[in-house]
């Protein structure tokens, strides 16, 4: 299917509901839903110092402002008076102003200064709109979807305690929910079905307390055909790698865990990807490319021939999976024995945390 042709929403969960109905998980794939996680705005150039933007993040908008000294702030979008957004505003020190009627609001998102009032009475002093945690990591803003966050931004599994570079590859736009596409980094039957590798992997699943879960994969790289073949000359017999899962909202896999190329130690190739769900079901998806921070010359040119494999193997990945996406609905209810490794993806995914911004109140 052509890309111009491919479709660009997810309305194929509406379709053939009486002869094929859809069987929606509690929040994997759910399109209604929205995961206390992490979610990228833009990038940290793109938000200088005393300036102020918002950003829609599913349903919910967002006010993110850089302070005079540099840090980042993210409110509600909509001023408490009468609901300008703070967007249009100005930075005032560390506090964002209304344009309308120059409210300010501190960080923290405490009501500071009404310029028509001298002082403001018990009321007013107490008012306060929602403010959410921020980070800034691999040259983004992220926002977190709710008042305190249960995780920082993740590194790679390879990279847990490394200080890290990355290079931010662009956005795409997915043709499902990103929960498929991040499924699609433990669903053990689609390496044999739609990449030619029939490898038979062992698994393990940490699952930890901050929202965050870690899956070990590893088998051996059968030689039945010209790419099995291939991988086997370059890497070896085996090919093991870590994919971790948090917040429902990133993904990142270490490929090639413990790898060796042409039979010396080579570095695993590390990739992120940060999910921005969008109303109509499908999802947005920013990817980064992520090393070890490396010193001088010479250590930038080889995190660039890293950045270049890892190209050259999400290409190769991403030109095959893309096919299965089109018009996919993900149905649940026909889980077999092989789909062990998925059905237990889905079910931590059932356990993640909702986020008030993906709730619709339609009273």
């Amino acid at each position: 299917m052509k890309a111009k042709h491919r479709p660009k929403d997810g309305l194929s969960r509406f379709e053939n509901l009486n002869t094929q109905p859809h069987h929606k998980q509690k929040i994997f794939n759910n399109h209604e839903i929205l995961t206390k996680g992490w979610y990228p705005v833009c990038a940290s150039s793109e938000l200088k110092t005393n300036s102020v933007s918002s950003f829609k993040i599913f349903r919910q908008r967002i006010v993110v402002y850089r302070g005079e000294s540099g840090e980042v702030y993210a409110l509600d979008a909509f001023c408490p008076h009468l609901g300008a957004d703070l967007g249009n505003g100005r930075v005032k020190g560390e506090n964002v102003q209304c344009y309308f009627h120059q409210w300010e609001f501190n960080g923290s998102g405490q009501l500071e200064k009404i310029p028509c009032l001298e002082k403001l009475d018990p009321s007013l002093s107490k008012l306060k709109t929602h403010h959410y945690p921020v980070q800034e990591k691999y040259g983004h803003i992220w926002v977190f979807a709710g008042e305190s966050a249960t995780h920082d931004v993740i590194n790679p599994p390879a990279l847990l305690n490394e200080k890290v570079s990355a290079w931010y590859l662009k956005e795409i736009t997915l043709f499902a929910h990103h929960h498929v596409m991040m499924a699609n980094g433990v669903d053990l039957q689609h390496f044999a079905t739609v990449h030619a590798l029939d490898i038979k992997f062992d698994y393990n699943v940490s699952e930890n307390d901050d929202d965050t879960f870690v899956w070990n994969l590893k088998g051996k790289i059968p030689d039945t055909n010209l790419k099995g073949k291939l991988a086997r000359f370059f890497l070896g017999d085996t090919f093991e790698y870590e994919v971790k899962f948090a917040g429902a909202s990133l993904i990142a896999i270490s490929y090639g865990k413990n790898a060796k190329f042409l039979g010396k130690p080579f570095p695993a190739l590390n990739v992120l990807w940060g999910c921005l769900p969008q109303e109509s079901g499908v999802s947005k998806v920013r990817i980064f490319f992520v090393t070890k921070k490396r010193k001088g010359l010479t250590g930038n040119v080889k995190n660039f021939f890293l950045y270049g494999f890892t190209m050259l193997l999400l290409m190769m990945l991403r030109d095959e999976d893309i096919e299965a996406f089109p018009n996919m609905r993900f149905n649940t209810n026909r889980l077999i024995e092989a789909d062990k490794s998925l059905a237990r993806f889905i079910q931590l995914i059932n356990k993640s945390q909702i986020s008030s911004w993906g709730r619709r109140d339609d009273s």
